[in-house]
């Protein structure tokens, strides 16, 4: 077994930066704007201007109840692009329709796998540890990624906020993964990108905190500290 996790048997994975490339996001975001924009005769800056400032109003509002399944997370997709529009003075229902789902087919094929996932996953299950997810979001979200890219069958326990009703930081979703997971703290590891989120949350429930620093981030002092650092997934095969 690698060093990173000498003596686990089981290995939780974040999934939104962790295990997903989602860098093309943004794109995708401007790609439904271009689409609106041509059939609209609006600018798509100003479309993309629009949208920004009303996920900026919308997000800090409803952010915990998305993360633990209090919203109705198509009803907030459309009314994001119904005051998308509005801001931009398109107040038409089909206008609406239409950024909604061609948003929803461009996001689809946004989401990409990092390239040394599937080989970390692949060669962990086959040393007999056991792989479990643990992730924060509105389930039908998180499921519809994990089926775009087939990794949902890799985890058990496939453990997301919004279905148990508790996010991370909190320690309660490490504590309900290990029961899930019928494991201890002390033989478990939380592998993720985001460092008070997935390591120090992590930690702070007993488990071994994997930090993926793909960027390369100088620490701070006062930042949390990680049992381990790597630069990318393939590291935690590395011995």
């Amino acid at each position: 077994m690698p060093d990173a996790l000498l003596g686990i048997d089981t290995v939780f994975f974040d999934l939104d930066g962790t295990l997903l490339d989602e860098s093309g996001l943004p794109a995708a975001v401007r790609g439904a704007c271009e689409v609106i924009a041509a059939g609209a005769e609006l600018a798509v800056d100003d479309l993309l201007a629009s949208n920004t400032r009303v996920w900026a109003d919308l997000w800090p509002e409803v952010y915990e109840e998305w993360m633990i399944g209090a919203v109705d997370v198509g009803a907030l997709g459309t009314e994001a692009w119904r005051q998308t529009l509005a801001g931009c003075g398109v107040r038409d229902e089909d206008a609406v329709r239409l950024a909604v789902t061609t948003h929803e087919q461009l996001e689809r094929r946004a989401h990409r796998v990092y390239p040394d996932a599937v080989a970390v996953l692949d060669a962990l299950r086959e040393r007999g540890v056991r792989i479990g997810l643990v992730t924060n979001g509105a389930a039908a979200v998180q499921r519809a990624k994990l089926r775009a890219v087939e990794l949902e069958s890799y985890f058990d326990p496939l453990i997301i906020s919004s279905e148990v009703g508790v996010m991370k930081p909190q320690p309660g979703i490490f504590e309900h993964a290990l029961v899930q997971a019928g494991t201890t703290p002390d033989r478990a590891a939380m592998v993720g990108d985001h460092l008070w989120h997935d390591v120090e949350a992590a930690q702070s429930a007993g488990l071994r905190g994997v930090w993926i620093d793909r960027r390369g981030v100088e620490p701070k002092a006062e930042w949390p500290r990680p049992n381990v650092v790597v630069p990318g997934l393939a590291h935690l095969l590395a011995r």
